[in-house]
Formats: structure tokens, C-alpha cells, sequence
């Protein structure tokens, strides 16, 4: 979930990622995770993505992603609610600048369903990989052509296969698969990109009072951190899913003290929160396991 202006902890001003850049850069904002939603009543946390990687590194210009729940009473969070019920889709994370690539996979996030979008011209098969039409420019500008996408499901299938595919992410040009997907293996994470990462492991689903929450088995080191990093699941984000996976009874049954191989999809890097790291988790769909063969 991304916004235009968040509230900067180290200044106390609304600001927008640009700027917050600027104050970065001249020392008066000191990490990139020190942001709130800037909605009325509301503290959820606020990572400004690409903030502290050096300008000649970066694939994107900072930007912000919203890495927790709204309160309750957030104006703010009512109206991106408002937004996602629309024509296009939470889950559609692709904008009309991403040109179309004819040898790479576009990750494709929306809930499974019978009915195809009206106006979408797509169609998914049995094996998770669904056509997306595209429009041609220039001379053959009236033809289409079908750019193809991969569920999560999917994806990881042809990662544990060691297919040889290229991904598409939005807004960063392309990824090898095995460059895509991150092992959780005790590594710094402190120098990693903010980008769409696919973090795996061996992990264990515990049930909370108000949700689930999953637990690595080997630790991440960030700053003077050292942990075993973790996601959480509220009720709230699984009972308005359209993934059965993940619905709340299978969920019971997941979380039987048996270890799966866990993979989480993830736009930002893992952060520390409360002395713990933590790897944001959008909802359902960015979220798939594997058992694991005893």
C-alpha cells in the first residue's frame, strides 16, 4: 500500500518521498523506517523504500509503503478500501508504464475466480500462468499481444524446478527467478534493495488472538539485530480474503506445530520492530507453503 506523503517521525512534518530524501540527505531524517501514516488517528508504520541505498544504486526513487495495520478510526485507510473495491484490483501491483516484455513473467496477485474480469482479456491455466492481452504500438498497433504472467503457486514451482525464467517487477525492469527468491539462511539483510523479493524457508504458522503469525527457523542479522525473522496475519486481512488456502479454518489446520517451507513475497526489506525483524506480509496472496517430506 503506497502514499504520497507520510508523517516523518525525526522533523514531524507530512512529507512526500521526495523530500524526505532531501532531509536524509542532509541528516535530519535518520532512517528510512522513522515515517508514519500521515491519516487522522492513525500510527501505522511507514517505510520510505530506497531511502538510505546510495542514489547510484538505486532502481527506484524512494518511495512509501505502508508496513502494518491502520487504526481503527484512519480516515485514510477507509478510502484505500474505497479504491481497492473499484475497477482495478489491489492485486493488479502493475501500472501503464511497465512496457510490455515478450520473454519475461509478470506476477499476477489476484484471487483465484471463475469469472475473468470484464474487459481483461485473460485467461489463467491449470498451470497458474495466465495471458495478459496487451495492445501493440506503432505500425502493428492492431494486434494484441498476450503478456504472460505467473501466480506465486506457480512461481515457486518453477523456482524449486530450476526453470531458467525472467520476471518482470513493476517499475524496476526484470529479475533472474533465482535472484527473485531470498533464502532465509542467517545472512546481514541490512545492504538489501527494497524491492519485490520472494523470502523462504523452513517457518512454523502460530495462532494468535487475532491472528497468525509465522516464525523462521534461522535468524536475519539487521543493524544489531539478530533474530529469527517473522510475519504476522491479522483475522481482519483473512476473512476478507478470496485465497482458500488461507482462509481461517485451513489456517487451524496449518498451524499444527509441524514446520512447512514457507514463501513470502515481499516489496520491502525486513525492519526491526519492538527488537524483533519483522518481513511485511500485504495479505494472502503474497504468502504460499510447501510441506515438508518427513
Amino acid at each position: 500500500m503506497k502514499l504520497e506523503k507520510a508523517f516523518a517521525e525525526d522533523i514531524e512534518l507530512c512529507i512526500t518521498a521526495q523530500e524526505a530524501d532531501r532531509h536524509f540527505e542532509k541528516g535530519s531524517i535518520k532512517s528510512k523506517f522513522n515515517f508514519q501514516c500521515p491519516g487522522d488517528k492513525c500510527d501505522a508504520p511507514v517505510t520510505c523504500a530506497n531511502l538510505d541505498r546510495p542514489k547510484n544504486k538505486r532502481k527506484r526513487d524512494p518511495y512509501y509503503k505502508v508496513v502494518g495495520e491502520h487504526g481503527p478510526r484512519c480516515d485514510l485507510a477507509r478510502d484505500i478500501k474505497y479504491q481497492k473495491n473499484g475497477s482495478r484490483t489491489s492485486s493488479d501491483i502493475y501500472s501503464d508504464s511497465d512496457e510490455y516484455l515478450d520473454d519475461a513473467f509478470r506476477l499476477n496477485l489476484q484471487p483465484p475466480s471463475t469469472r475473468r474480469p470484464e474487459g481483461s482479456g485473460a485467461a489463467i491455466g491449470k498451470d497458474g500462468v495466465k495471458g495478459r492481452a496487451r495492445q501493440k504500438s506503432g505500425t502493428e498497433s492492431g494486434r494484441r499481444k498476450t503478456q504472460p504472467t505467473k501466480t506465486l503457486s506457480s512461481l515457486i514451482d518453477s523456482y524449486l524446478n530450476k526453470e531458467s525464467i525472467i520476471v518482470q517487477l513493476p517499475q524496476t525492469g526484470v529479475i533472474d527467478i533465482n535472484d527473485l527468491f531470498y533464502e532465509v539462511n542467517g545472512q546481514d539483510v541490512g545492504e538489501l534493495e527494497d524491492d519485490f523479493r520472494v523470502y523462504w524457508g523452513k517457518a512454523w504458522f502460530n495462532k494468535k488472538e487475532n491472528g497468525y503469525s509465522i516464525v523462521f527457523e534461522q535468524n536475519l542479522t539487521l543493524g544489531e539485530t539478530t533474530r529469527r525473522p517473522t510475519t504476522y496475519m491479522p483475522i481482519d486481512a483473512l476473512g476478507s480474503s478470496g485465497f482458500g488456502r488461507f482462509n481461517l479454518s485451513a489456517l487451524e489446520k496449518i498451524a499444527d506445530n509441524k514446520p512447512k517451507m514457507v514463501f513470502l513475497l515481499s516489496e520491502t526489506g525486513p525492519r526491526v520492530k519492538n527488537g524483533y525483524i519483522n518481513i511485511w506480509c500485504e495479505g494472502p496472496e503474497y504468502l504460499d507453503y510447501r510441506l515438508i517430506d518427513k
